[in-house]
């Protein structure tokens, strides 16, 4: 019994220390990594007779916060803007904006009509001249609005780089201020129409699946941690894994045909391939030490997961069948909670890491090169990473409450939840 509970304990704490030319032009320009020489855009208030101020502010406010995290754009300060507004109407004056040094200008024009709205937008590039680049109207219904706004600067993202955005996904995560009761929360990515699909019980470590329809989450409903799946719009949860110990830290495949999981039946705490009804396909970790909190590769091919076989928790990757066991951190005494970036053209995987005076931070180590970048330092402790669908941001969850992200390569950070939350999850873009 006491060594169950010490290996529940050190589970536990593995896994989380605080629980275009208009229709088709070129691509425009091209971030490379460090996220340097950042496209400044303007954004100023939209025209038209479109009722409540808080309209317009939210045009303002999506389409602002959406580019500023884009991993691409430097968004000024609208207190900055020379430019007579009023008079530019929806198009510009190429030198206001030059002298404030923008390279590119959005302007809209918002129309509001019953229960519904129209947006009609357009993009400049201040270097050529008073013709938009790309234009785009949008309609729809006003509880749709914000959609709208990040349907266009999706667009934005796709002209100027050819990218997808982020803008169109979901994150869902943990929360609740006692110990007996966490609810599975889903919201849009900035926060927006935040809503549980859990009501009872401790509800813990959400988990996308591919398509975004369904989570894997690890709950006590049956009195100890058991493995369920939920689907993402809230229900009745169907059980996948209640197996004597551990059943917890699930982590679909990229086909989601299998889930890697931590189960701990044969009385250490070991990584096990499970079918999606919960059969177990392979046990793929065979030590006497703990191996938990698995991450696939974008292709399938390796997995990323958490082990103390050498004194302290580093993080290990391994082929997907279990094979070719490696550990890939070798920096720091605390390594937690991996995620691959779903980008495959460089394999990142973000990790949680203790540093020297005890905070927990934000850090990506290369899976080839073993190279690593830090994304946060000097605010408080932050936790549990979870890349954005598109691999340009993380989110995390921080002691300083709440969830929060950051681009990819820590330049820009923002708080976009501020009740309790413990490890959010990205979930995939919606089609």
């Amino acid at each position: 019994m006491k060594r169950s509970i010490v290996m529940l304990a050190s589970a536990v704490l593995l896994l989380s220390a605080t629980a275009q030319a208009q229709n088709s032009g070129p691509i425009r320009f091209q971030i490379t990594a460090g996220g340097t020489n950042l496209y400044k855009l303007a954004i100023p208030l939209p025209i038209g007779d479109y009722g409540p101020q808080r309209l317009a502010k939210m045009v303002q406010e999506v389409a602002s916060n959406d580019l500023s995290l884009a991993g691409f754009f430097r968004v000024l300060d609208p207190k900055a803007y020379l430019a007579n507004l009023a008079a530019e109407g929806l198009s510009i004056n190429p030198p206001d904006w030059t002298n404030i040094g923008a390279a590119g200008v959005i302007k809209a024009r918002v129309t509001p009509f019953g229960d519904n709205v129209s947006f009609e937008f357009r993009l400049y590039d201040v270097s050529q001249g008073n013709q938009p680049v790309l234009t785009k109207s949008y309609r729809g219904t006003m509880a749709n609005a914000r959609l709208l706004v990040h349907q266009w600067a999706s667009d934005v993202v796709k002209y100027y780089t050819g990218e997808d955005s982020f803008f169109n996904s979901r994150i869902a995560f943990s929360s609740g201020a006692s110990g007996r009761r966490r609810d599975l929360m889903v919201m849009d990515w900035d926060g927006a129409g935040v809503h549980a699909i859990t009501n009872r019980s401790q509800n813990l470590m959400p988990a996308w699946s591919p398509s975004g329809a369904e989570l894997a989450f690890t709950s006590y409903l049956g009195g100890k941690p058991d493995l369920y799946l939920i689907a993402a719009g809230g229900g009745r949860p169907k059980l996948l894994s209640a197996r004597p110990g551990l059943n917890m830290g699930a982590a679909f495949s990229p086909d989601g045909r299998e889930i890697c999981a931590t189960l701990s039946q044969d009385g250490n705490s070991e990584l096990y391939l499970l079918s999606t009804a919960g059969a177990i396909i392979k046990r793929l970790t065979h030590t006497p030490f703990i191996d938990t909190s698995c991450s696939w590769s974008p292709d399938g091919k390796r997995i990323a997961f958490v082990s103390d076989r050498f004194g302290s928790p580093q993080i290990w990757v391994m082929n997907a069948d279990g094979s070719n066991q490696q550990r890939l951190t070798r920096r720091g005494n605390y390594n937690q909670t991996p995620a691959w970036s779903p980008k495959k053209d460089e394999p990142l995987i973000a990790f949680t890491a203790r540093d020297e005076k005890g905070a927990y931070d934000i850090f990506t180590v290369n899976a080839d090169t073993g190279a690593m970048v830090r994304i946060t330092q000097g605010q408080g402790s932050n936790q549990h990473p979870s890349w954005a669908p598109n691999g340009r941001a993380i989110v995390y969850e921080s002691s300083r409450g709440g969830v929060w992200i950051s681009t990819y390569d820590g330049r820009v950070e923002r708080q976009v939840y501020r009740g309790a939350a413990a490890a959010p999850a990205w979930g995939p873009a919606l089609k």
